[in-house]
């Protein structure tokens, strides 16, 4: 089920007027010149990057016989290379950059601290919205996606509700610009993980209502950003998991309560994975379980009966102990697009330490 909101407060005003403390003392006009030019720059520096790969590619395929230039492309690669980050296993406030090293999508299955953990991880990440509430399945068969899982927590937690409205600023992958609500704003939304992806690379950065509620200041954060959405709780930073005082801090009241529960996920290697448990769990079980398992990264998306990890047209977990009975629809989904590996075995075997192999 949806978590709700603490309600304490006044009902936040709409307006997305970006806000810089580090600029205080300048004028509004000046300080928004700068975060345009810092934009377009990031934006620029991106595209001559990407072009130059093209460039590369095509130069190559055409003129196989050029070594120089196959050379360079090798070269090139092997820069590219995911390249493991070391977590220090220690809780920080610290904002995390991954690439994506768009990997095969594949599934993997481990028990960690008692808790069973279905993991689809590869490619590249994606969010889309529904007009109104649709299946997870829904999601992936009308994209094309290799994967998909429910996404984040919707404001109206009514089982009939029909709306689409979110809690937080989100952007999906087929949206021009973000959509902002009236939750956006709460004081008790501090903190939260605000999730930013590319086809590059994924960001996390911890949410202030007061700044970040608007199209501009996502793109600040990260100037080529396709989507973005507003965890409920950090559930593993830095590969420690969250302690019992700071999962207070995110406001989330139903986090400990026993369900099934889902996530995104990054891996060490930067590749982003969506999650789920097979069985009920609290908040704070599944974070251990995930820091046993050795994720670089988890946040904690809507769960309960929303719960639905997909993996082409099977229903791997869902948010009922049956999974013939479908989970409830939901306005919101995180995909995975790329190849896949063999799907006849969805499921494969962890080492016994519970870790994800590579």
């Amino acid at each position: 089920m949806n978590s709700t909101l603490d309600k304490s407060g006044t009902r936040p005003s709409r307006t997305t007027a970006p806000k810089s403390p580090k600029s205080r003392t300048r004028k509004p006009l000046a300080r928004n010149i700068d975060y345009f030019l810092f934009a377009v720059l990031m934006t620029g520096m991106a595209t001559l990057g990407i072009g130059a790969g093209l460039i590369l590619q095509t130069a190559s395929t055409e003129h196989p016989g050029q070594t120089g230039l196959s050379a360079a492309k090798t070269q090139a690669a092997d820069a590219e290379k995911p390249v493991a980050v070391p977590m220090r296993g220690v809780w920080s406030n610290d904002p995390v950059d991954l690439s994506n090293p768009q990997a095969p999508v594949s599934v993997k299955k481990c028990r960690a601290n008692g808790v069973s953990l279905i993991i689809i991880s590869g490619g590249v990440a994606s969010s889309r919205r529904a007009v109104t509430r649709h299946g997870v399945s829904d999601f992936v068969r009308e994209t094309g996606a290799a994967a998909g899982l429910n996404g984040t927590f919707f404001a109206n937690a009514s089982l009939n509700g029909t709306d689409n409205l979110l809690i937080g600023p989100s952007l999906c992958g087929d949206e021009a610009q973000a959509v902002v609500g009236p939750f956006d704003k709460r004081p008790a939304l501090k903190g939260r993980p605000l999730v930013l992806m590319s086809p590059t690379h994924t960001k996390i950065v911890p949410y202030d209502p007061a700044a970040m509620d608007n199209d501009f200041q996502m793109r600040y954060q990260m100037p080529e950003v396709s989507d973005a959405f507003l965890g409920g709780v950090w559930l593993v930073h830095d590969g420690a998991a969250v302690d019992d005082k700071r999962l207070a801090s995110f406001h989330v009241k139903d986090a400990n309560d026993f369900r099934r529960r889902a996530f995104f996920a990054l891996l060490p290697d930067g590749r982003p994975a969506l999650g789920a448990t097979d069985c009920s769990v609290s908040s704070r079980e599944l974070a251990r379980a995930l820091a046993t398992a050795k994720i670089r990264e988890a946040v904690l998306l809507d769960s309960g009966f929303s719960t639905s990890l997909v993996f082409g047209n099977q229903v791997l977990v869902s948010g009922h102990s049956t999974r013939s009975i479908p989970s409830r629809p939901v306005p919101h989904a995180i995909l995975l697009f790329g190849n896949t590996t063999t799907a006849q075995t969805p499921v494969a075997p962890l080492g016994s330490s519970g870790a994800l192999k590579s």
